[in-house]
């Protein structure tokens, strides 16, 4: 038990990764592997015509998954504010930058959007499995 009296689950980083991937591959069986998890974001769109960025209706964990299905490569936010996951495709063509503790990328279908990381190592770690 933790101090406040809850009842905490005691898991390792690899029980956590696991359990992660079994609730992911129920999402998308295609799933075979979490390269990277970030524990919280929040995602934003880019309107060109007003240029200005809005919050979406997206925030809660980030994970980069390996597939063994086309795309091999995809990113998941599993939305903690609706029941509507944000699935991304890492393509060859994937645009990103950079500004900690944004990730800004333009997605397939030419939207703009930035990903907010509370954790900006986590937005450090993430940009750099998307640069390989």
């Amino acid at each position: 038990m933790s101090q406040s009296g809850k009842l905490m689950p005691n898991l390792d980083q690899n029980s956590t990764k696991q359990l992660n991937l079994t609730v992911l591959q129920r999402v998308d069986p295609n799933i075979e592997e979490i390269l990277i998890t970030a524990a919280h974001v929040t995602l934003y769109e880019f309107n060109i015509e007003s240029n200005q960025w809005s919050r979406k209706d997206v925030e809660g964990s980030l994970f980069v998954v390996k597939r063994n299905a086309q795309p091999r490569f995809q990113f998941i936010v599993m939305n903690r504010r609706s029941t509507e996951n944000l699935v991304e495709n890492l393509l060859g063509d994937f645009e990103y930058e950079i500004q900690v503790p944004y990730l800004l990328y333009r997605n397939a279908s030419q939207e703009v959007n930035g990903i907010w990381f509370y954790n900006s190592r986590e937005c450090e770690e993430v940009a750099n499995l998307f640069s390989r």
